[in-house]
């Protein structure tokens, strides 16, 4: 009867456990200090790039707009990857949000399970949509910047950019990715390929903005586009940027392995 009664025990704590996260399991939701964890990472993101976008928007005024450089800055804003990826950075940031404050705020009904729908957005969006843009802003930018920062982004932004925001976008990004893979199991796909094909959507449905902007304004978003435009180096580019995202998105795989494989499988 002993022995009944504890496995019974043991049945509602893994049952509570799997409240908090779809792969993880065994302790109480008590002890789901990962949660707090990722929740300090969410406020802190949003906070991030609300403040950084308010600071922004409000230097674009006075002498540095006489800049041509300036002026098409502002005038691309909204276009440039780097403002999608830290935009999707924020949504993620305000749904994972949510869904960890939900769960929590549950964790005494053993009876309330996070709908499966929310926990599956959740993991889709972050895979295909937020760690792979990341990865791949965090790593062009920066390799551009030091070979020729003028071909993404001319010394003139810096009147109205300043270094700290310029982190922000580009460099504080990879972090914020870091964290949600660090502090939240996921479990792979059985199969990658629809993934991998989600994320080469991403990447055509941005290609296809590219050339509507230089369709209708006749400019294009980065100035490495018209250098390379006319010559075989052009395309190229699209298919380097193709072949790598299959490789920038396995390496939110490796990681996890590397953080999460041999350790118990608790609640987090």
């Amino acid at each position: 009867m002993a022995k009944v009664r504890q496995l019974h025990s043991l049945a509602g704590c893994t049952h509570g456990a799997k409240v908090l996260g779809q792969y993880t399991w065994g302790q109480p939701l008590a002890m789901s200090h990962h949660a707090y964890l990722r929740i300090l990472g969410y406020v802190t993101t949003i906070m991030l790039h609300v403040s950084n976008m308010a600071v922004m928007m409000t230097s674009f005024h006075g002498e540095p707009m006489k800049n041509a450089f300036v002026r098409h800055f502002n005038e691309m804003q909204f276009f440039f990857f780097t403002c999608w990826t830290f935009f999707f950075q924020t949504v993620y940031a305000v749904f994972a949000l949510y869904t960890d404050v939900l769960t929590l705020k549950n964790s005494e009904n053993k009876t309330f399970e996070l709908p499966k729908l929310l926990t599956e957005l959740r993991d889709a969006f972050f895979t295909i949509v937020v760690y792979p843009s990341t990865v791949l802003v965090f790593t062009f930018f920066w390799s551009f910047f030091y070979y020729d920062r003028s071909l993404l982004f001319p010394a003139d932004i810096d009147l109205v950019i300043t270094k700290t925001s310029n982190h922000i976008m580009h460099t504080y990004i990879f972090p914020i990715a870091l964290w949600e893979v660090m502090f939240r199991r996921r479990k792979p796909p059985s199969s990658h390929f629809w993934h991998i094909l989600g994320v080469e959507a991403v990447a055509l449905t941005y290609f296809s903005v590219l050339f509507f902007v230089h369709a209708v304004k006749g400019v294009w978003i980065y100035p490495i586009f018209g250098i390379l435009r006319g010559s075989v180096y052009f395309y190229l580019f699209f298919l380097l940027i193709l072949a790598a995202l299959p490789i920038l998105y396995s390496t939110q795989w490796k990681l996890t392995s590397l953080m999460w494989d041999g350790k118990k499988k608790k609640v987090y």
